[in-house]
């Protein structure tokens, strides 16, 4: 009986898809990332469901868009109905010994019910009354150094992880990036031999904090960083041709999305991100490394991947949250198999939901019905074009409602639901998005038939979670985890009042 491929599934979060060795950016150093693309196929035209973490990691685990899901908001983890058809529940069903290590931001009950080995790195992945279910933050935490993790809301003191202004006050071999390093191979070696893994190895960064260890701080020369063409956008034009609730934001400069008029701020940031994007591939090298040495990496199934991207200098801008660009639209998506064509590229339209039809069909597993993602080998080998178009739903707070975004070979258009502008960008002449072409008569019959694609997409768009459902969740404000994870306090200030047996909220 021939044994089906072992999974690595490398993610990152907040990851541009520019800022990469193998994209050739002329700062950005990964050899490891590139190693995966010189043994695999690079697809240069990939791009998420969702620009914020939580609904877009669902994407990827259930292969179904967020209209179908329904799951818009960020706080997940404690939704209590199962869901026997996720990618890991799958695999596991199947014999494969599953591992989430990392950040996973979705639904502890999946999780719980999909992966044998958990460990956790972030906060949202623990409940509200307990950070310490969080097993990095227990780490830290029995080491005396809680206060020193830096994900979420900035405390006082740490208003560096915003800007990379300064580094992180934990050593590197304390780091995020370390521990889940650490933890996966640890997970490998450990593993029983006589099954195929499947590891989702899920890195917390270069999502802010942008606070890179001391060690590597200095490691990108901020002088020597390079902005990208499109930094004009905010730099002279002050998004002149954007919505102008846009411009608005940014008239006075903003701390989110990071908008400075001196363009050093910027690259100070960046110099920090991309130091934090190196130390993300050398942990993955680590883990190649070994698979290497132990003979399992030729029979491994590798992709390396992110949630959504940032900005990352495009536009003038750092950070997310600021409408649906190309800069978060699209992702970094990297994947090696057995028999993969070698330091290949493909340029077909693909989404995250499609990673679920993909790896079921190179792992020989039946794909449950119901999934809108479409299996990529095809259009790897030149037998399918690909998609037409790639579809982005949000919604999350926006000044424009819900926002939706399509994008094609030649254009993006953006749509507001309760606003009297969008955005529209022709990437045949304009490949910066810098002008919108909303309103431009020429783009007319352009701007009705994508408007007509997208409005037959979202059709069925309905929500179960949402900012609503996020502010229902904020009444919990006071519960210790959420008071850590965004509300700028610290865990030493808190830990004595609240323990597993207390009562919350206090007082009742």
């Amino acid at each position: 009986m021939v044994r089906r491929p072992n999974v690595l599934w490398l993610m990152s979060d907040q990851h541009n898809a520019n800022c990469t060795g193998f994209a050739a950016h002329p700062n950005v150093v990964t050899p490891n990332m590139d190693r995966i693309a010189d043994e695999g196929v690079v697809f240069t035209r990939a791009f998420c469901n969702n620009p914020i973490c939580s609904p877009s990691r669902i994407c990827f685990m259930t292969g179904q868009y967020c209209h179908t899901h329904r799951m818009f908001g960020n706080d997940h983890s404690e939704i209590p109905e199962a869901n026997p058809n996720t990618l890991a529940c799958q695999f596991r069903r199947y014999g494969y010994q599953t591992a989430v290590i990392g950040k996973a931001h979705m639904v502890r009950r999946w999780d719980e019910d999909g992966f044998e080995r958990i460990r956790y790195t972030d906060l949202c992945d623990a409940t509200h009354l307990d950070p310490t279910e969080t097993h990095y933050f227990k780490y830290l935490e029995d080491l005396g150094l809680s206060d020193f993790y830096e994900e979420g809301s900035a405390r006082p003191g740490q208003e560096y992880t915003m800007d990379g202004s300064a580094p992180a006050k934990l050593p590197y071999q304390h780091s995020i990036e370390h521990y889940t390093g650490n933890e996966s191979l640890a997970f490998l070696k450990e593993r029983d031999d006589e099954r195929p893994f499947f590891l989702h190895m899920s890195f917390q960064r270069p999502h802010a904090p942008i606070a890179p260890a001391a060690e590597h701080f200095d490691m990108y020369n901020p002088d020597e960083m390079v902005l990208p063409d499109s930094a004009i956008d905010y730099f002279e034009r002050r998004f002149a041709s954007k919505p102008e609730f846009m411009q608005a934001r940014l008239a006075d400069g903003c701390g989110y999305p990071l908008a400075d008029p001196n363009p050093d701020r910027l690259k100070r940031c960046l110099a920090s991100y991309y130091a934090l994007i190196t130390a993300i591939d050398s942990e993955i090298g680590r883990v190649l490394d070994y698979l290497d040495e132990v003979g399992e990496l030729e029979n491994t199934v590798v992709l390396y991947c992110a949630d959504h991207g940032d900005f990352a200098g495009d536009h003038g801008l750092f950070h997310k949250n600021f409408g649906i660009y190309d800069s978060i639209h699209r992702i970094p998506f990297v994947l090696r198999y057995p028999d993969s064509p070698s330091g290949a590229t493909c340029d077909a339209i693909v989404e995250s939901v499609d990673w679920y039809p993909t790896l079921c069909r190179l792992c020989d597993i039946p794909i449950p019905d119901g999934r809108d993602g479409r299996d990529l080998i095809p259009f790897v080998n030149g037998k399918s074009d690909g998609k037409g178009a790639a579809f982005c739903e949000w919604d999350w707070g926006n000044p424009g409602g819900k926002v939706s975004a399509i994008r094609t070979r030649d254009f993006r258009l953006v749509f507001y639901e309760s606003l009297d502008e969008g955005e529209l960008y022709d990437h045949r002449n304009d490949p910066g998005e810098i002008e919108n072409v909303w309103a431009d008569p020429e783009y007319a019959d352009t701007r009705f038939d994508l408007l007509a694609q997208l409005m037959r997409f979202t059709l069925q768009y309905r929500t179960d979670t949402g900012r609503s459902s996020h502010e229902r969740v904020l009444n919990k404000r006071f519960a210790p985890t959420n008071l850590v994870h965004k509300g700028r306090r610290y865990w030493s200030d808190l830990k004595e009042a609240y323990t597993k047996k207390t009562v919350w909220p206090p007082g009742d």
